[in-house]
């Protein structure tokens, strides 16, 4: 006679009484196992593997947040009681906004993440003169929108954490800047990002000079905790009076500034130095102001002196010690020859290059010219393990000295298109018997404009040398056939596609959300359980916040 089997502790068959375990857990165990699932779909960038596509509508899953609510009478009131849950909140479309309201009572004193998208698609007619005078009206039917939001978040400054805004004019911007100087101290503000994206064209002076000048103190300068500040086409007050938070930074981004509201030198100089913890720096036609023949030499004071007094401190160089990541964009050659020379950089290990237009064979010779002690001395590119150049027009023999110099390159991402053929080229064993192979340690390579054949031979060739690359990643634009593809996927380790911004490039430095309507919600605030599939709202795990914390 065979036993019967005891399946009393199986966790896949359900107790016979009709009892559900998982409801004997205490309220505070499920909370935190709430939490803990909705973490990383928090976090995460988009997915299109989240997506389905169907001929006539894309549906997409429910974010766990909201999933969780929906299972049954318990666990909604437990997750409506958890802030954390509900604590990442956007401003997306047009008012109302009932989700993000919803989401800020349910958040009760949890660190908000926040998000303001007054953005316009760029298909959008909206009239803007030639010389790009315009009202606000122009822009937007109802420029108080964006001050209806600053209204609803501002009485809880006091708990954010992170903070975007993105706009496509800058008088919204200006009102968004006016009430958070109203607003009052951040204490626990790390990240502020605010983006306006209306033009990335360089200009000489600030095309709305009515708006140039900005005589406020964002936060009544109290924000201690400040770590990651962008300022994408958006100037402060940059004197350490009006400005006092900018110190302390592990990650700064200025792009896109007209030259007249760009920091000067000392200023520049002022924020670096105080921020000595500094891991990322990204400089996107921006900073510092002014020719390189107005920026202090040797022997300078280290500060800007006032008026009337004597400063006679020698300026050092400006040590970055912890800067391991540097991004340099739409910057003229000499501007670059005279600002790398004031930098210390010891811990630099991943350089993202994007210059285009000029000749930068003097830039790239710099880059890859030991500098030091002669016992000591190394280039700029000789720590690095991580190297893009998205366009660098610079002579072969720069090119080739510049691989010299990257013995420790583990990976590497060229954008072919805007780059000579000899970036890809000199990456193969040289017909020169006597000639090592260049980057002999390159194990990921990225690449835009190589079609699969080339990559093939490469792949083969560095493998035959004993130096094969184990990731390699293309655009999925390109030029690859399905016999590539299987080629490639049997002999690295990982072969990936991927998609490339408008450029073809891989997007580094920014993530634009798409649209998010605040429809099909009910009378008490939460999705209509009705309309989910179609529902598009709640789908925070598109936060393109990448949390520090």
């Amino acid at each position: 006679m065979v036993d019967a089997i005891d399946l009393s502790s199986n966790p896949f068959v359900p107790p016979k009484d009709g009892r559900c375990l998982i409801n004997q857990l205490p309220s505070e165990l499920l909370s935190h196992i709430f939490t803990l699932g909705w973490t990383p779909e928090r976090d995460q960038e988009p997915d299109e593997d989240d997506f389905e596509d169907d001929e006539e509508e894309k549906e997409r899953k429910l974010p766990f947040n909201v999933l969780v609510s929906h299972v049954c009478a318990r666990w909604r009131a437990v997750a409506l009681e958890n802030p954390l849950l509900w604590s990442h909140i956007r401003f997306v479309g047009d008012p109302p906004f009932d989700r993000a309201t919803t989401y800020l009572e349910r958040a009760k004193s949890a660190p908000l993440a926040i998000t303001i998208d007054r953005t316009v698609d760029d298909g959008d007619d909206f009239s803007v003169s030639d010389d790009a005078s315009h009202t606000p009206e122009d822009n937007d039917p109802d420029l108080s929108i964006i001050g209806g939001i600053m209204d609803l978040i501002t009485p809880r400054v006091a708990h954010w954490q992170a903070l975007q805004i993105m706009v496509s004019f800058y008088p919204h911007m200006h009102r968004a800047l006016q009430a958070l100087s109203a607003a009052g101290p951040a204490p626990m503000l790390e990240v502020l990002q605010l983006y306006h994206y209306e033009d990335t064209d360089e200009h000489l002076n600030f095309k709305q000079p009515e708006l140039r000048e900005q005589p406020f103190r964002l936060f009544g300068g109290v924000a201690p905790r400040l770590t990651h500040v962008a300022l994408w086409g958006v100037h402060l007050p940059w004197a350490k009076e009006e400005s006092p938070f900018l110190t302390g930074l592990t990650d700064l981004e200025l792009a896109y500034h007209a030259r007249d509201v760009r920091p000067t030198f000392y200023q520049f100089s002022r924020i670096l130095r105080s921020s000595p913890d500094l891991r990322t720096l990204t400089l996107c036609l921006s900073c510092p102001a002014g020719t390189p023949a107005d920026w202090p030499a040797a022997g300078m004071p280290e500060e800007e002196p006032e008026e009337g007094a004597m400063d006679l401190d020698v300026a050092a160089p400006l040590v970055l010690p912890k800067l391991t990541d540097l991004v340099l964009a739409y910057l003229e050659p000499q501007y670059l020859l005279s600002l790398l020379p004031r930098l210390l950089l010891p811990a630099l290990t991943s350089l993202a290059l994007d210059l285009e237009d000029e000749d930068y064979t003097d830039v790239l010779a710099y880059l890859a010219s030991p500098r030091g002690p002669r016992r000591e001395a190394r280039s700029l590119l000789s720590n690095l393990t991580s190297l893009k150049v998205a366009s660098m027009p610079a002579s072969e023999a720069a090119v080739r000295d510049a691989y010299r110099q990257l013995d420790k390159l583990v990976a590497l991402n060229l954008n072919v298109t805007y780059l000579a053929d000899y970036w890809v080229d000199l990456l193969f064993p040289q017909a020169d018997a006597g000639e090592p192979l260049l980057l002999p340690r390159l194990e990921s390579l990225t690449t835009t404009g190589v079609d699969g054949m080339r990559m093939r031979e490469l792949v083969e060739a560095r493998k035959a040398r004993g130096r094969p690359l184990r990731t390699v990643l293309m655009n999925q634009d390109d030029d690859v056939t399905m016999e590539d593809e299987v080629w490639l996927g049997k002999n690295v380790d990982r072969f990936e596609y991927f998609e490339g911004s408008d450029e073809e490039e891989v997007d580094m430095i920014e993530e634009i959300f798409e649209d998010d309507e605040d429809e099909n919600w009910d009378a008490e605030g939460d999705f209509d359980e009705d309309e989910d599939e179609d529902e598009e709202g709640d789908e925070f795990d598109e936060e393109i916040f990448v949390m520090p914390f």
